[in-house]
């Protein structure tokens, strides 16, 4: 389906898609980049068994990139449970992220955090957490932004992978590029800006996807 209107393909490698063969994926002369599990995991856990057992599921989205020749793969930061256990919940998501860059950068693979919707106690819903991932690759998902209210901030913090999607602000809907109130010029331009080069556009169906790359077509 997808064949006829695109050379690159992202997996969410989770629930109905994920991945246990590379063979399906290389059958196919897509490229691709890979979500990482994100429904069952966080890398932020202040229970240190589900920490590292969510690191080592990041890690082995890492080890599906190699296979599939895959540059970069996408993650969720985590989040905390109550607001008693931030400071520890941070420690644990340095900590995993130091491990999850560290295994990318042997694997020769970009693994890119990615800012959160409006989700309880999730981390990168706004830009006062950017500080805590460092130096690890980020990843813009400018509906998640939006939902928040603070995709003009996020829009100034330097990112290598993007996604591209629509709403009105007061959920994440995942809607055609028009359906929403998100500016795309001002988009395209940090695109441009931080040199991406392959925008991942993430709408809810087929249709309203072919509907969204007509409008990056038209300003990118």
């Amino acid at each position: 389906m997808l064949a006829g209107h695109t050379s690159h393909v992202e997996v969410m490698n989770d629930g109905r898609h994920y991945i246990e063969d590379t063979e399906p994926l290389l059958s196919h002369s897509f490229t691709y980049s890979i979500h990482a599990p994100a429904r069952s995991v966080n890398i932020a856990s202040v229970l240190e068994p589900i920490r590292r057992a969510s690191t080592e599921i990041i890690c082995d989205s890492i080890e599906l990139a190699v296979s599939a020749n895959a540059k970069t793969v996408v993650f969720h930061p985590g989040y905390y449970a109550f607001t008693e256990e931030y400071e520890k919940a941070v420690s644990a998501l340095k900590t995993s992220l130091s491990a999850i860059s560290a295994y990318a950068e042997d694997a020769g693979v970009s693994a890119c955090v990615e800012n959160m919707g409006n989700w309880g106690y999730f981390f990168l819903k706004d830009t006062g957490d950017v500080p805590l991932v460092g130096d690890t690759p980020f990843c813009l998902d400018i509906g998640h932004a939006n939902e928040c209210g603070t995709l003009d901030a996020f829009l100034n913090v330097p990112f290598s992978h993007i996604h591209i999607h629509d709403n009105d602000g007061t959920s994440d809907s995942h809607a055609a590029l028009g359906e929403g109130n998100i500016n795309m010029t001002a988009v395209c331009e940090a695109v441009r800006r931080y040199g991406v080069s392959c925008p991942v556009i993430e709408c809810g169906t087929l249709d309203a996807s072919l509907a969204s790359k007509k409008v990056l077509e038209a300003l990118l």
